[in-house]
């Protein structure tokens, strides 16, 4: 994929006419299955292998589902709770579910709107956005197609700093509430299903808009000297939460909150394992001093 938002060569029939697209409301309350098939069914295979896949042979997906599939509820009865209460408030923004919905590029390959129609089925469902740094709508425009929500903004430090102000500053001005930076991705992860397809670029018409300075559209520079002294000057530069996304081990997580305050899990790359016990150890509860609190 070329992360500078614009294609090397053309690629000419990637997107199905729009009444391919028509007609979602269709799926609306079936189970998460059903509107996966559905999403299947009616983007293209490319498309979709972009937004379902994962790095390598996806041992890390599958890991991850079944970890999740393992989770449970342990409810306490006959306590005259009276109306139940799901709402949590994270980071001072406020969502009626502790689900939010994470950072991801290219909306616009699924729906014309793109990460506007995103933003607002999020305030529909009174939850968090965090608006992808790559995403194909500029994150001004993300923002005011939800008037009154507080999305939160991916970031990736650039080498540049001035230009990963520039973002920060524009993030802010938009209206986001918290800064969420990727700190597992020192280069970008093989994907598999993306080589099968050749799929390389962005069609044509697309770009990722919240690298776009003046007619250019700069690259996302994956930066293996990324360092705890980098984020200290990203601390510098701005008043707003900080949420570090892709922290694995232990030892990072405690230094993550003393540097920026929140930390949470993530997979970028293969075989970090998602449910490892020793990171559940620095979680609330567990019995230390500088304990990783997961925002979903």
């Amino acid at each position: 994929m070329d992360l500078a938002g614009g294609p090397r060569r053309a690629a000419p029939g990637l997107l199905r006419p729009p009444d391919r697209l028509s007609g979602h409301r269709l799926i609306k309350g079936r189970s998460l299955r059903d509107i996966e098939a559905a999403a299947r069914e009616r983007l293209e295979p490319a498309h979709y292998d972009y937004f379902a896949g994962g790095a390598g042979d996806e041992v890390t997906v599958r890991a991850n589902e079944a970890a999740f599939g393992r989770l449970s509820l342990l409810p306490k009865v006959l306590r005259g709770a009276g109306k139940l209460e799901t709402g949590v408030t994270l980071l001072g923004s406020r969502a009626a579910v502790p689900v939010l919905v994470a950072p991801t590029a290219f909306h616009r390959l699924a729906d014309p709107e793109g990460e506007r129609a995103t933003a607002r089925a999020a305030a529909a469902a009174e939850t968090i956005m965090i608006v992808s740094m790559a995403a194909a709508v500029a994150v001004e425009d993300v923002a005011a197609a939800a008037p009154g929500a507080e999305p939160w903004f991916q970031l990736y430090i650039q080498p540049d700093l001035a230009f990963t102000e520039t973002l920060v500053r524009r993030a802010e001005a938009a209206g986001c509430t918290a800064l969420v930076v990727t700190v597992d991705s020192p280069a970008l992860g093989l994907r598999e299903r993306e080589l099968r397809h050749g799929f390389h670029d962005l069609p044509g018409h697309l770009r990722c808009e919240n690298l776009r300075v003046g007619d250019r559209v700069r690259p996302i520079v994956m930066w293996p000297e990324l360092s705890w002294e980098h984020l200290g000057r990203l601390r510098e530069m701005t008043s707003l939460p900080i949420v570090l996304k892709g922290v694995t081990h232990p030892a990072d997580a405690r230094l993550a909150v003393r540097l920026a305050g929140v930390v949470r899990g993530g997979g970028a790359h293969e075989r970090p394992r998602p449910d490892d016990p020793h990171l559940h150890q620095h979680r609330p509860g567990a019995g230390h001093d500088h304990a990783a609190r997961e925002p979903a």
